[in-house]
């Protein structure tokens, strides 16, 4: 038995679809929505969701939260601009019914600015989506993760990201995480260094660009290297605007 867990904030535009990939293994689905003032709730309402409302505070946090209300022996996490294909399902139904495995990992394809990105430190991506309850829990204020307890296998489909569709999303995104980023930097006792601040930056640009072989994504994987180059700029400006309002 499944329980899908669906945390949300103003997805009327992507939880059907969402919600449209699970409806052959999800023997329930719990939205945990974080206020929107569009039309999200009422539309996972209607199509079946156990719908809740929670205030923000992380990533971690609210997973944890919606994974307490689930009633199922297997939880599998789902962003609300994912889905499922037909064959990883059978899959998770097949993987379900072993009493070895603590939970998955699962192969996820993005796709961003119109284009799957292949390269670009975006593939290969894949991380524990699917876990027995009573074995893993989520950790982590931002890119948070799940940790099991026991073995954990793999599967070979993958799931389906359709992420960020223009530049402006992707820099609100980034606006964003950076926020969060910094404030779990400084909590941590991370303080503001111009040095890395700079090496950071340059870095990313790099590593996406250049050892993940970004170049071979185009364009896209030009602006992706460049825009989490500023991605890691902003975190530590903003970690800098921390150390002088706390100080």
């Amino acid at each position: 038995m499944i329980s899908v867990i669906i945390i949300t904030l103003n997805e009327e535009k992507n939880i059907k679809r969402a919600m449209d990939s699970i409806k052959n293994i999800a023997d329930e689905i719990i939205v945990v929505d974080s206020e929107s003032t569009d039309k999200t709730t009422q539309i996972a309402q209607k199509l079946g969701a156990k719908v809740f409302i929670r205030k923000f505070d992380n990533f971690a946090n609210q997973k944890n939260w919606a994974q307490s209300k689930a009633s199922n022996n297997w939880i599998l996490a789902l962003d609300a601009d994912e889905e499922i294909p037909e064959k990883l399902a059978d899959e998770i139904k097949q993987g379900i019914s072993s009493d070895e495995i603590a939970g998955y990992l699962i192969p996820r394809r993005n796709f961003i600015l119109g284009k799957e990105i292949k390269y670009s430190r975006w593939s290969p991506d894949k991380h524990i989506w699917l876990w027995k309850k009573d074995k893993g829990r989520w950790i982590g204020d931002v890119h948070e993760e799940v940790k099991v307890l026991g073995k954990v296998g793999q599967f070979k489909n993958s799931k389906i990201h359709h992420s960020h569709k223009t530049i402006s999303e992707f820099l609100d995104s980034n606006n964003f995480y950076s926020a969060l980023l910094a404030e779990s930097m400084y909590k941590k006792g991370v303080r503001f260094s111009f040095l890395k601040m700079v090496w950071d930056s340059i870095w990313e640009f790099k590593i996406r660009f250049f050892y993940k072989l970004g170049f071979l994504d185009g364009w896209r994987g030009l602006c992706l290297a460049y825009l989490m180059a500023i991605y890691h700029l902003m975190v530590w400006i903003k970690l800098w605007q921390k150390n002088n309002q706390k100080s």
